[in-house]
């Protein structure tokens, strides 16, 4: 009778294990109250959610970095995060650029920021600004 109720005890505990392992790893909702700077511009809030960067170009016209973050869609950005973005001191320069509506153009002072969703990864890009890199000619001046 101990024998049957223990091999129980060890699959209860198994199932849990398992299912804790699973969910951590498939993370897909986004707590969106905790942030740290972008690497490109540390004055820009990034959930801290997010995982690895994928990408890290400097460049004589811009400096952009990609970041993993499993669970936001292309479509939109969450309003608490826009409004992080506005405590952080950024101004939405546009709704959104081109048809998708996945691009934002954010400024602080003379600094311009353009934010890409797509699904699954966030993009970062600061043009130089002595180059005038042709995204900021884009969005500074619809």
């Amino acid at each position: 009778m101990w024998g049957k109720s223990k091999h129980r005890i060890w699959n209860v505990l198994w199932v849990g294990v398992f299912l804790g392992i699973l969910a951590g790893c498939s993370q897909s909702n986004i707590s969106w109250t905790h942030y740290q700077g972008a690497f490109v511009e540390s004055s820009f809030p990034i959930p801290e959610e997010v995982k690895d960067m994928d990408t890290i170009i400097n460049n004589s016209k811009m400096n952009y970095v990609r970041y993993e973050l499993p669970g936001i869609e292309s479509s939109t950005l969450p309003e608490a995060y826009m409004q992080e973005i506005k405590n952080w001191g950024w101004k939405q320069q546009q709704e959104s650029i081109g048809e998708s509506n996945t691009n934002f153009v954010f400024i602080q002072g003379d600094r311009t920021l353009q934010l890409v969703l797509q699904k699954n990864y966030l993009t970062v890009i600061v043009p130089d600004k002595s180059s005038r890199a042709p995204i900021a000619e884009a969005t500074i001046n619809p």
